[in-house]
Formats: structure tokens, C-alpha cells, sequence
């Protein structure tokens, strides 16, 4: 079973007091800043000989409050988003593609400025 890191109240406020972060979730979940994550993509594909820790040093994460396996796994996320959908991924408008399935039709779905937007797809 996996363990899940709980962070304390000051190990909270430090993480929310750097700008790459914004927000926790349940005290165990950091929500990073969409421009840091883009940001770590591009120095990752740019300097491959950077780890993932070196990067989330330089968007000053103090790394005694993180999990040592945390970059590592973000980084790979990340990357591997990147290069599927592009750097639009990372940007707020985001794009899903769903069938549903009472009639079989592609639908997609955008979340614009806080609105869900759904429009009929190609079939």
C-alpha cells in the first residue's frame, strides 16, 4: 500500500509562500503553478543533463519538505503531457475528449475562464 506524505502547518505555509505553488490539497497534495510546470519542461528537454531535483531547487522548493521520489515523478508527468498535447496543456483553456455513451457521439468538452464548454465533435 502506498504511503501518503502529510505535510505539518509550517511545512504548509513554507511550500505556499513560493510562487510555483498554489495550493495544497488534503495536506498532501501540492498543486504547482501551470507556468512551473511549463517552465521545468522545457529546461528538462533544453539541459537533459538537469535532474528533476536541480530544477525544483532552482523554482525554490526546499527539498528537505519534499519527498525525494516527488521531482523525479513530477517531471516525468510532465514531460510525457508535453509531448502529448503540447504545451496547451499547461495553459488554462484545456481540451477533453469524450464519447458518451447513449448515442456514440464525440463530444468535446473546454474548460474556458472557469466555464465548461461542450460542442459536438467529428464522429
Amino acid at each position: 500500500m502506498k504511503k501518503v506524505r502529510v505535510y505539518t502547518d509550517y511545512e504548509i505555509k513554507k511550500l505556499m509562500s513560493n510562487p510555483n505553488v498554489n495550493g495544497i490539497k488534503n495536506k498532501s497534495q501540492i498543486i504547482y503553478n501551470p507556468n512551473f510546470k511549463l517552465w521545468v519542461v522545457k529546461e528538462k528537454i533544453l539541459n537533459p543533463e538537469k535532474t528533476a531535483r536541480q530544477l525544483f531547487e532552482s523554482g525554490g522548493f526546499d527539498m528537505n519538505i519534499i519527498d525525494d521520489r516527488t521531482p523525479q515523478r513530477r517531471v516525468c508527468s510532465w514531460v510525457k503531457k508535453y509531448k502529448m498535447f503540447g504545451s496547451e496543456y499547461f495553459t488554462k483553456d484545456r481540451y477533453t475528449y469524450k464519447t458518451l455513451e447513449e448515442n456514440k457521439k464525440l463530444y468535446v468538452i473546454k474548460i474556458a475562464n472557469d466555464n465548461l464548454v461542450i460542442s459536438k465533435g467529428d464522429n
